[in-house]
C-alpha cells in the first residue's frame, strides 16, 4: 500500500495491487502537459470498478493498467477504498467531463488529436463539433472504430504517421481500452486514451451522460430487466472486492 511519486503534484496509490493516480484539479493541467516530451506512447485509462476487478484477476488487464501513464478512478468504490486503507484519496471524476477537460487542456497550447470511434457518419459529425467547440485544437485524422480487421494495418499506419498527441477512442471499438494497450507500440510517441461516451455526444445521437445517482439507479434497473443476471454479478462481485479490501487492510497493519 506503498505510495510512488511521479510527476509534480501526482501521487501512485495501490488499491489491491492495482495503480491508481491522485491527480488534483489544479494539478491536472501540468500533469497531462508533463507527457508531451515523453518519447513513447503512453496511455491513459479511465478505471472503472469492474475494470480493476478484471486486472485484479486477469493478468493481461492488470499489464495494460501497470504500463499506463495516468490510470484516473472514475468509480466511487474505488475511491473509498482508497480512503478506508488510509491512502491518499483521489477525486472521482466522471468519464465523459475528463474527456472535455483533457481536450480543454491541448487546446491551450494548440495540440493534436486523431479521432476512432463510431460509425464514418458519426466520427465526422464529433470532428465538426470538436472544430466548432475547440477551434485550438488540430484534428489530424478520423477513422469509424468498426472495421475489418484486413484494414487495421492501414488505419496503424494513417494514425502514426499523423503522430497526434492523443489518440481519442471511442464507441463501436472492439477491445476498448485494451484495444490502445496491444496496439501501443504501433502508435508514435504521444497519448491515447479511450472512453464511452464522447463520440454519442459528440455527434449529436446521444446527451452528455447523467452521473447522478437517481439516473444510474434507473439505468441499471432497466439494465437488469434485460439482463437479470448482472444484478447478482455486480453483488457478488461487490461482497469480494469488500472482503479483499478488508484483508488488504488487516494484514498490513
Amino acid at each position: 500500500m506503498g505510495r510512488k511519486q511521479m510527476a509534480a503534484g501526482v501521487i501512485r496509490i495501490r488499491i489491491l495491487g492495482i495503480p491508481v493516480d491522485v491527480i488534483d484539479e489544479a494539478s491536472l493541467s501540468d500533469a497531462i502537459e508533463s507527457l508531451y516530451a515523453l518519447e513513447d506512447h503512453r496511455q491513459i485509462i479511465l478505471l472503472s470498478f469492474y475494470d480493476l476487478m478484471r486486472a485484479k484477476f486477469m493478468r493481461y488487464h492488470r499489464q495494460a493498467i501497470a504500463q499506463a501513464a495516468y490510470v484516473i478512478p472514475v468509480s466511487s468504490l474505488i475511491t473509498w477504498a482508497a480512503g478506508f486503507l488510509k491512502l491518499t484519496r483521489p477525486p472521482l471524476r466522471r468519464p465523459y467531463p475528463f474527456i472535455i477537460k483533457l481536450l480543454w487542456i491541448l487546446e491551450k497550447k494548440n495540440k493534436s488529436v486523431y479521432l476512432l470511434g463510431s460509425t464514418m457518419e458519426g466520427v465526422l459529425k464529433a470532428e465538426f463539433a470538436l472544430k466548432t467547440t475547440f477551434p485550438g485544437l488540430r484534428i489530424v485524422g478520423r477513422h469509424a472504430a468498426r472495421f475489418p480487421s484486413s484494414i487495421e494495418n492501414d488505419i496503424l499506419e494513417a494514425i502514426k504517421k499523423s503522430s497526434p498527441t492523443l489518440l481519442l477512442a471511442g464507441s463501436n471499438l472492439k477491445g476498448k481500452h485494451l484495444w490502445l494497450a496491444r496496439r501501443r507500440g504501433y502508435f508514435s510517441p504521444g497519448l491515447s486514451i479511450w472512453e464511452s461516451s464522447c463520440f454519442g455526444v459528440f455527434s449529436g445521437r446521444h446527451s452528455k451522460p447523467n452521473y447522478s445517482l437517481g439516473a444510474r439507479f434507473v439505468k441499471s434497473f432497466f439494465g437488469t430487466l434485460v439482463q437479470p443476471w448482472r444484478i447478482i454479478l455486480r453483488f457478488l462481485l461487490c461482497m469480494l472486492f469488500f472482503l479483499l479490501v478488508l484483508i488488504n487492510k488487516f494484514v498490513k497493519k
